[in-house]
Parts: C-alpha cells; structure tokens; sequence
C-alpha cells in the first residue's frame, strides 16, 4: 500500500485521472490479442536464457532493493534485471512506442481495466509447470489477478500474482490516546457494529472551537470508494450495476450509507478532512505521534508501527498498548477483504517472455517474497511462506493471532469497474473528495454530493466504455 493522497483534489487532477482511460486505450498494442501470450510462452516452462536478455520491470525501489536485483543479475545470467520507478504516464508511452517495461507494479483495481486494453500477457501456462508458484499453494487472494474477461475476475486464466496483501480494513488501537484524553481504551477483539465504532471514536477525539487536536478515527482517503464497495457487497447490494455500465449512488441504500458513514465522521471533525487536514499529512504519523486514536487499514501497517523511531511510541508497543484487531462488522456481517492486492503482471508486448517469467518467479517465490514475509509488512501471498511471518513480542503475537481469526472473511474478491482507471482514489472517490469540502462546508447538501458523484462517474464510464473492446 502506498501513502493516502491528500484529501484534496483539485479539478484539474481529477479530469486527469477520469482521463486515464483514455490514455491507456491509446496505448493497446495494434492486433495484440485479448488474453493470449505470444507462441513462444506456450510451452510453459521458461527456458534458460542463452544470450544476454534485458528484462525491464517498473516498480517502486523499496520494495526491490538494488542489492536483490544485484543477486538476480548474479544468479540468473545472462539476463540482466533493470528497475524503473513507477510512472503510469511513463509507461503509457512506453506501450506506445512498443517499448513498455516487461514487468509491471500493479493493483487489484488495474486488472479488468489493462485486460480489457490487451495489455496483459495470460501467465497461466507458467503457472502450470511451475516449481515455485504452485497452484495449491496460492492464498485466495491471487483471484484478483485470475480473470476470464474483465467483468469475470477470480474465474479463468492467471494474468499475474500478488506479491504480498492485507486484509485491508483491521482496527488498530493506540490505547496510549485513549490514557491521555482520560477516556478507557476499548477491547475490539469481538468486532463491534458501525455504530459502536462511531461511538468509540466519538469518545477519543478532543476539539478546540472548530479545530480537532486529537482524531478518533482515520482510514486512507485513497481508497474510500473501494471501501464503499466492500461495504455495499457485505450489507447485499452493489456500488455499480451488473454490468458496470453505471453507477448507482442516488437512492441505492447501501451505497449511501456507506458514503454517509465517512462523511458523518468527518462532518463531526472525528475523521481528516479538508476543514481539519491530518497534522503529518496521513495517519501513520498521526497514530504514532498520538494524534491517533483509531485507524482502519491493513496488517502492512505492522511494518510501518514497528519501524516506528519515537521512543514514547515505542514503549506503547512494547507494553501491549498498540493492538490490532478485526474489522467492525457491517449491517451485522464480517467481511474483511483486500482491496488492494499490489503484485505485479507482465505485459503483452514483452519480446521477452521466458526472462521475463524467470524475474517474476524469482521475485513472487524466492529470496525477495521471503524477505517480504520475515519483514512484517504484508502477508505471504504463497500459502508456504506463513511460516515465516513475524510472530514474536507484544504486536507481532497479537496481530498473527488476529490474522489467523480474521482469515476467513478476507478471502472474497471485488469486481472492479473495466471502464474507470483503477488509481488512488478511483473516480469516484476523487469526484467525492473534489467535493468533499464544499459539502462540510454547507455550499452543497449531502444529496447533492451524492448526485455529482453519480453524475460525473457516469460520464467517465461511458468515456472508458467506448475505448474498451
């Protein structure tokens, strides 16, 4: 997971991003079959390189140090490894220009969407004879990357992995908040109702006049029409129609409850917002410098707390004062999915399929997915790499005994819209924090948010519509 977008969008950013569409279009290899890889990657298995091979993959330094790619590059010769950094708009003209990365950082809400553009190159025949990523040793969370067209993800064909994941909406409490305002820390472990939450929230957070020093509650705003999703599916309904070729917000209960369940915690100043901004810019440090009572994210959030320089914080941590527990339920139900799923594909047009799977091999299965699970910032997409997840000292048994219980109501996917770039937020979240200000400021009603947010997504999809075949 990446950082959470300042709440504020301006207009500009938002037609780019309902512009995205448009530009990956643009790019779709001329004649590239939809889900089809090139005759050289039917056989399976990939060959071992003969001559020098240069395989490109587009991904964020962190999360592939150069001393791995230095190791690859030693083992794997005579292929050669070279990182770019992530730049959709870089890649688009790489795609373009026939040059595009051959492995490529990607999200759960990109698939439907690159499927749809011809940009994927269908993995599966690799899957199938390979020694490392073995089909019954995948988490069910690598269904997003499963598809047999875009509007039928998790059935069909694997177009790529997930190179770590989280259920993404965990309960973390810093009971350190809770001493300081005078108010009794909650035990979470029994998820609690949307309204208890509220409640719990409502009670940890400090006002002065119109201004909130301590929030109660914060979440990414990045990803909150994802969480709307999620929430519509568990309370029975959908955020779009069957087949997203519309969105229903106006008068769709389950939508508009779960909209109006962030923007009342915001309008209440317990929750960031444009009127009362995060002091550190976004919750990690809010929740570490305790500022923080309540944060709803995912089990990456561990690595993060861990890190954690602030000896005060520290000390929080190591007396069992900084927990982690499962999602509060919605409408009576739990469900905790992923909504993120970051991993990675290999394009379509790559000249180099074989090299390229034995990069995406070596990254998903060996040394670099091990280093991801010893570190505690994701769990394991690979069934047999739990074993290596932190489980020792106060946070680290805590949260494995709260992964463990929450497990089963995390494996359910969410069909992402094919029509509308999958960013942070998507469109609709970004028509939302567009006008989120306005609305708490009383220039708009609720109703009227809820309109433009239907209006302006309708508009977007039968843009991308028409550029998806």
């Amino acid at each position: 997971m990446s950082s959470p977008l300042p709440n504020h969008l301006s207009r500009r950013n938002l037609l780019k991003l309902m512009g995205a569409s448009l530009a990956i279009s643009a790019c779709a290899p001329v004649g590239a079959p939809a889900g089809q890889q090139p005759a050289a990657a039917d056989k399976g298995a990939a060959s071992p390189a003969k001559a020098a091979t240069e395989v490109v993959m587009m991904y964020i330094a962190g999360e592939i140090p150069d001393p791995l790619i230095k190791q690859f590059n030693q083992d794997y010769a005579p292929i050669n490894l070279t990182r770019i950094d992530v730049d959709p708009t870089r890649f688009y003209a790489m795609f373009a220009a026939g040059e595009a990365p051959d492995l490529v950082r990607s999200m759960a809400p990109d698939i439907p969407q690159l499927l749809g553009r011809k940009m994927l190159l269908n993995l599966q025949s690799y899957f199938d004879t390979s020694n490392v990523l073995k089909a019954d040793d995948m988490q069910p969370v690598n269904n997003y990357y499963r598809a047999g067209d875009p509007l039928s993800i998790g059935q069909g064909p694997l177009y790529g992995m997930v190179k770590d994941w989280a259920p993404d909406a965990f309960i973390w409490v810093n009971e350190a908040v809770f001493e300081k305002v005078g108010v009794k820390a909650p035990d979470l472990t029994k998820p609690v109702s949307e309204t208890d939450i509220k409640t719990i929230a409502h009670s940890v957070t400090v006002r002065e006049g119109n201004q909130t020093k301590t929030f109660g509650f914060d979440t990414a705003a990045g990803f909150i029409d994802r969480f709307w999703m999620s929430m519509a599916k568990a309370a029975g309904g959908s955020l779009y129609t069957d087949d997203f070729t519309a969105i229903k917000v106006v008068g769709n209960e389950p939508v508009v409850n779960a909209i109006k369940f962030y923007f009342d915690l915001a309008k209440d100043g317990v929750m960031t917002s444009p009127l009362n901004p995060s002091p550190a810019g976004w919750f990690g440090p809010d929740f570490t410098g305790g500022r923080l009572g309540i944060v709803s994210t995912g089990y990456w959030f561990h690595g993060f707390v861990i890190s954690d320089p602030g000896p005060e914080f520290q000390q929080a941590v190591a007396a069992g004062k900084v927990k982690m527990y499962p999602d509060f339920t919605w409408y009576g139900k739990r469900s905790n999915p992923c909504i993120t799923a970051a991993g990675a594909v290999i394009t379509s047009s790559t000249k180099h399929p074989d090299a390229a799977w034995t990069a995406f091999e070596w990254f998903m299965g060996k040394e670099p997915a091990q280093d991801r699970a010893k570190s505690g910032w994701g769990l394991p997409s690979l069934t047999s790499l739990w074993n290596l997840i932190p489980k020792t000292g106060p946070l680290s048994s805590s949260t494995w005994t709260t992964v463990q219980g929450e497990e089963p109501y995390s494996k359910e996917t969410i069909q992402f819209n094919p029509y509308l770039a999958g960013g942070e937020p998507m469109v609709p979240g970004a028509i939302y924090q567009t006008n989120l200000e306005q609305a708490l400021k009383g220039e708009i009603t609720f109703d009227e948010l809820l309109s433009r947010i239907e209006s302006e997504t309708n508009t977007a999809i039968q843009e991308g519509k028409n550029q998806v075949s």
